[in-house]
């Protein structure tokens, strides 16, 4: 029986070092980005991250130290920003918000998809995929804010300015055309 154990683990880790070689990646050295912790002062830590196109991974010996809170633990990456990760190392990058990732407001946060605003569930699905610029969160209502044309002023934090806007609900349905009066704003921020 041991010896049969022994052969199967030499079998998995010589088709993990395969794989893993197939996929270009270097066994202990194929998470090249650094990341702080949300948490813990926010010390950095090299060798903690990688990101594949959309997909970032966290090291799993990274994950194992992250406090993690309704399955989710924040963490910040250098030239990515804020993120949400899973206790499998997925993590999925999001607004900022203050000093940190955006909230689920409503179950949903939001992030990018194609270069539009996206929003993700708490199992960082994406749930959401939008033709916006930008939107705020949902609100107790489940509308948002959304913007097209819209760009950042400059300043920080920025506010968001120009453009048309709009309100859609947790489905993507258009709840008020996207116009530019103040009419969607005074609605979504209970003005009207």
């Amino acid at each position: 029986m041991a010896g049969a154990q022994a052969a199967v683990t030499i079998l998995c880790a010589a088709t993990f070092g395969s794989a893993a070689a197939r996929a270009g990646l270097r066994v202990g050295t194929d998470y090249p980005l650094a990341c702080r912790y949300a948490r813990t002062e926010l010390d950095r830590f090299e060798r903690c991250a990688r990101r594949n196109g959309d997909v970032v991974r966290i090291a799993p010996d990274h994950v194992a130290r992250m406090r993690f809170r309704r399955g989710l633990a924040e963490a910040a990456i250098d030239g990515i920003g804020w993120l949400w990760v899973r206790r499998d190392g997925l993590a999925r990058p999001v607004f900022i918000l203050d000093a940190g990732p955006d909230l689920f407001e409503q179950g949903l946060a939001r992030g990018w998809h194609r270069g539009k605003v996206a929003f993700y569930d708490r199992r960082l699905r994406l749930v959401l995929p939008t033709p916006y610029d930008w939107s705020f969160p949902f609100n107790a209502r489940g509308e948002a804010l959304v913007c097209e044309g819209c760009r950042p002023d400059g300043r920080q934090p920025s506010s968001m300015i120009g453009g048309r806007w709009g309100l859609i609900d947790r489905r993507g349905r258009t709840v008020l055309p996207l116009s530019e009066d103040d009419a969607a704003s005074d609605r979504y921020f209970g003005r009207s």
